[in-house]
């Protein structure tokens, strides 16, 4: 699936991208060194919830399905954020690209 993105030239390029898989288990993202800022876009069907370890789902902050996503900047330290979906049996692919 191709994938077309407009650079914010405020934010240098990007450096890394990946795509995630994620489950009902916590999936732990911990931004590269070097970097500060990334964003997270929802390819599949299912919302993706995130936040802290033992993030509530159906409660909580989400990516919605279909291309949803998530800005996070300005990050000047160490930053980890925890993924979850809320359907047992299902995976949901983010895509997340990190900033320099």
């Amino acid at each position: 699936m191709p994938i077309r993105k407009i650079v914010n030239l405020s934010l240098g390029s990007i450096t890394t991208s990946q795509i995630l898989s994620i489950t009902t288990a916590e999936t732990l993202f911990t931004i590269g060194s070097g970097n500060r800022a990334f964003e997270a876009t929802n390819l599949d069907g299912y919302d993706v919830y995130y936040g802290q370890s033992g993030i509530l789902v159906n409660s909580g902050a989400f990516i919605t399905s279909g291309g949803g996503a998530k800005f996070w900047d300005s990050i000047v330290d160490d930053f980890s954020i925890y993924f979850v979906t809320r359907s047992a049996g299902v995976t949901s692919r983010i895509v997340i690209e990190q900033y320099a």
